[in-house]
């Protein structure tokens, strides 16, 4: 059975044509391969502006999703109408792919390779002509989601907002216990964030979760009400499923907007834009 394999590429200069490959598809007509590099798509972060930049991670990982874990959902990511994960991957819809540009990423034809469909072949095409397969800066064990918050958010609020204060019962009567917040200010709303890290044990992520959940609810009954609270982190991984389920449940809150770590300029934004003052002078 023969082999075929489609690159993906972001284009990141229209007028100069340049693109940089960014993900790998192969097939066989009975099975199929995916991956995208994380850490191509971080380092060509400063090409593109903030709001592609979340689209296209949102768009990887969606297929991503779509063809690895069998989530019917191609209709929804290609916006092409009646396609199935077993139909659509297939020369000649890889082919109509190759021509349709939604200007974020485009597929190459399929490409025939004398080769047998297997793990070990597509790492090595993957690292051929993508990236090396085992991303170290992907799986960084030493990162530190609040010395990335003080180091890359701090600068840029710091006068705008009150940074690592530890509120307490005297200054909300609901509080029940202290709680040490990242940032908070106010802008005719309270505007407050915490960061989370999302791979600690479960125990520790829920107490985290609590005592902010905690702030905001005194808060409210405060009447300081509508608030809008940052939750700042990364997705744990998926195996961690108590952490992930709770990651989940934050992502999804209508009253807490969480924030990817790689993503905090979207709270500098906010700040900078709705006038945030210090909440406590």
């Amino acid at each position: 059975m023969k082999t075929l394999f489609s690159i993906l590429y972001v284009p990141v200069n229209a007028i100069l044509d340049e693109k940089v490959s960014i993900g790998l598809l192969m097939f066989n007509g009975e099975q199929h391969f995916f991956k995208y590099s994380a850490s191509k798509l971080l380092a060509i972060k400063g090409l593109l502006d903030s709001e592609s930049n979340i689209i296209l991670k949102t768009y990887l990982r969606t297929l991503e999703k779509e063809l690895n874990n069998g989530v019917e959902n191609a209709e929804e990511l290609f916006k092409l109408g009646n396609t199935s994960r077993v139909n659509w991957v297939n020369t000649s819809y890889i082919s109509y792919l190759s021509k349709y540009s939604n200007n974020l990423v485009q597929f190459s034809e399929a490409k025939m390779i004398d080769i047998e469909l297997s793990t070990s072949n597509f790492k090595r095409i993957f690292e051929k002509y993508i990236f090396q397969y085992d991303e170290a800066i992907v799986a960084d064990n030493s990162f530190d989601i609040y010395k990335k918050v003080k180091t890359k958010l701090y600068p840029n609020i710091i006068g705008k907002v009150n940074v690592d204060r530890i509120v307490t019962p005297n200054d909300f009567k609901n509080l029940i216990a202290p709680v040490e917040v990242n940032f908070i200010g106010v802008n005719g709303v309270p505007v407050a964030g915490q960061a989370i890290n999302f791979e600690k044990q479960h125990y520790n992520l829920e107490n985290d979760v609590t005592r902010f959940v905690a702030l905001t609810k005194a808060l409210e009954l405060d009447g300081q009400k509508d608030g809008k609270y940052f939750v700042l982190g990364r997705e744990p991984k998926v195996n961690h499923d108590k952490n992930h389920l709770m990651w989940q449940q934050i992502r999804d809150s209508d009253f807490l907007e969480f924030v990817d770590i790689d993503e905090i300029g979207i709270v500098e934004d906010y700040i900078n834009d709705k006038h945030v003052t210090p909440f406590f002078k």
